[in-house]
């Protein structure tokens, strides 16, 4: 079953791509991004002990957690260059990046109703 609090997430990343808030989308994946890398390492690294049927974090199985547990690095300075190429303000990008993490919040609770 589909669920509207599940797309609203994708939904308003599609707005931004479409829209060409190339500076948004760079300061949200800037603060976003280190706390998500964080929770995948810490998910690879539990699920890879040897007591969920992953005989290590290196188990192919694991691979896309453990991909995105690595950092990105110099991710913040990619972040910033776009937003200074795109000259956005601070304030142009409060609600944005605001509106995303209570996006994701939406779309990871509305993963666990279901």
């Amino acid at each position: 079953t589909v669920s509207a609090k599940a797309q609203a997430y994708p939904s308003y990343w599609s707005r931004l791509a479409l829209s060409n808030q190339r500076a948004a989308g760079a300061a949200a994946c800037a603060v976003n991004f280190p706390a998500w890398g964080s929770m995948c390492n810490r998910l690879c690294e539990a699920l890879g002990d040897g007591n969920y049927g992953y005989s290590s974090a290196d188990h192919e199985g694991l691979a896309f957690i453990k991909f995105f547990g690595t950092e990105i690095e110099d991710l913040d300075l990619m972040a910033a260059a776009i937003i200074e190429k795109e000259g956005t303000s601070y304030e142009d990008l409060v609600e944005p990046v605001r509106l995303l993490q209570e996006y994701e919040i939406m779309f990871w609770d509305a993963i666990f109703e279901k």
